[in-house]
């Protein structure tokens, strides 16, 4: 809501709720989740009209909605008129949008007792305390879309990101491969508002990113009205369409304009027009959780704002399909689904994809935290076989903190104590160190059947060959390698390591006398010093 401050200047009559009765009654729940859509990108989050969208309104700044004072001025009806009309319906800022034919007449009723709840809010201090960095990264995990791939403690997954089932329709080809392969902020705002979602970079090769293009590109709806073919009237201005619409509030066009939404600069490079023109109609028909509102306009006014914005903007020749699109979109098919795209890019009403990254509930137990900065700011493959692959998410040093202090929260309080021999700190001695090694080697449990680090190289492809426990020391946490040696699927059910020490006779009787507590922390010192040894310790 673009300045509901100089458009609530509506009246100096002093005047009560008294009188509004045929106002449907709000639920300021609601409310608030239609202004944080909605409002937050000029109005701020707290109401005050600093969001990052108000130093572009030129001289109409947003109004403080906390302002106590100015808002017992104003009646609910009178808020109502601002909401449903828009600034200009007013006789005020053009830059406040019309929601009238965006949200019903309950949903606007919801946002005005919201808005009124701002007002009413006690007078908070000058400077509010940061976040703790640990709630402040689980806020961040949430918005980054973390928990679609991964099982998170108690975090619920929630799409973040745009439903692709439509994008042939929209986007042009060449656009959209380069994109691929070098993502970069396309909604200054974020596509939750004031969230830090973004699109990550999977690293995508040019043959990965042609064949992901080769898929998506042909994802398109069926039976839609092509708007972008109905001929515009002669009377239809496209630059008056786009001035009484206010579309600058919002949008860079022309080199002016808000910071709200994409640059309409480069419209004609990323969208199709037809596309243009029928999200003019609806935007929350061709996207439910669009924060645009419904302009109200005819099919012919949609189809001349969108030549308007084509003729004013750089253009790049379409491109068809060729040749190779049938197996590259069917290679892009198998690398969408491995990648697990859809933990994001998917529908409000889908349920949750099956998690494809690592359970990550208990993971502070596991990593070592300067480990996991150092994995955050640039991941790497860690599991081979493992199709799917942690994103670049371009976090600051300050998120990668944030981050960290978080998931080294989630951990297992309910796992049994270990007895105090196993909590006894590490050796490496020659007769500690050699201990391990025979234990690791192919006489005894074969580690290196699975896991390179060992006396020899891992057995089958190594496209599917386990963890490198040459970083082992770098990675995991000593108290945890005991745990997990002790039994790994009480970590985690269903993994393919193997449990040696089940009981008390499960151990080699020729090491160690055949004492297996003493075995599980000579071999968790062996892996907390092979990283050294390129070729492993092994004898």
């Amino acid at each position: 809501m673009a300045t509901l401050a100089a458009a609530l200047a509506l009246t100096t009559t002093i005047a009560t709720v008294a009188g509004t009765t045929d106002l449907p009654p709000g639920d300021p729940s609601q409310g608030e989740a239609l202004y944080r859509q909605y409002c937050t990108v000029c109005h701020g989050a707290t109401g005050e009209g600093d969001g990052p969208n108000a130093p572009f309104l030129e001289d109409d700044r947003p109004r403080d909605l906390t302002d106590a004072r100015y808002m017992a001025r104003l009646t609910d009806r009178d808020l109502t008129e601002v909401i449903r009309g828009g600034g200009g319906g007013v006789g005020r800022s053009r830059f406040m949008p019309a929601w009238g034919n965006t949200l019903s007449p309950q949903e606007v009723g919801d946002v005005v007792t919201y808005t009124r709840a701002l007002s009413r809010q006690p007078q908070r201090p000058m400077a509010l305390p940061a976040d703790p960095p640990a709630a402040a990264g689980a806020r961040l995990v949430a918005e980054l879309g973390c928990t679609g791939c991964h099982r998170i403690g108690d975090l619920p997954s929630a799409p973040v990101a745009p439903d692709l089932s439509r994008l042939g329709a929209k986007l042009q080809r060449p656009w959209l491969d380069a994109y691929l392969q070098q993502p970069h902020r396309v909604r200054p705002a974020g596509y939750v508002p004031l969230s830090r979602s973004r699109m990550p970079d999977f690293r995508l090769s040019p043959q990965e990113s042609r064949q992901m293009t080769a898929y998506l590109i042909r994802l398109r709806p069926e039976g839609v009205l092509p708007v972008g073919s109905v001929q515009a009237p002669a009377e239809a201005d496209g630059s008056a369409l786009f001035q009484r619409l206010a579309c600058r509030a919002c949008h860079i066009f022309a080199e002016r304009g808000g910071q709200a939404a994409p640059d309409l600069s480069l419209v004609s490079q990323r969208l199709q027009e037809a596309w243009v023109a029928l999200y003019l109609l609806d935007p929350q028909a061709a996207d439910p959780r669009s924060p645009m509102p419904r302009p109200g306009i005819a099919p012919g006014e949609a189809s001349a704002l969108s030549a308007y914005l084509y003729a004013g903007s750089l253009s790049s020749p379409p491109e068809g399909p060729d040749a190779r699109d049938e197996e590259e979109a069917t290679r892009g098919a198998a690398l969408f689904r491995d990648l697990a795209c859809r933990a994001c890019h998917r529908r409000p009403d889908e349920d949750v994809p099956e998690r494809v990254g690592p359970d990550l509930t208990f993971v502070g137990d596991k990593l070592h935290s300067e480990w996991l900065k150092v994995f955050l700011r640039k991941p790497h493959p860690v599991r081979a076989w493992l199709r799917a692959r942690m994103p670049t998410f371009g976090l600051t040093d300050a998120e990668v903190e944030q981050v960290t202090a978080f998931l080294a929260t989630l951990r297992d309080q309910g796992l049994p104590p270990l007895s105090p021999l196993l909590q006894a700190g590490g050796g490496a001695s020659p007769d500690i160190l050699q201990a391990g090694a025979r234990l690791a080697s192919r006489e005894y449990l074969s580690c290196s059947s699975c896991h390179l680090g060992g006396d020899r190289s891992p057995e089958g492809p190594a496209d599917e060959w386990a963890p490198d426990l040459r970083l082992a020391a770098r990675r995991l946490r000593p108290e945890w390698i005991v745990r997990w040696l002790l039994d790994p699927q009480r970590l985690l059910q269903g993994t393919k390591m193997p449990s040696y020490f089940p009981d008390a006779d499960s151990g080699p009787n020729d090491i160690l006398d055949g004492d297996e507590e003493r075995q599980i922390l000579v071999l968790r010192d062996y892996l907390l010093v092979i990283g050294a040894a390129p070729a492993g310790l092994g004898p």
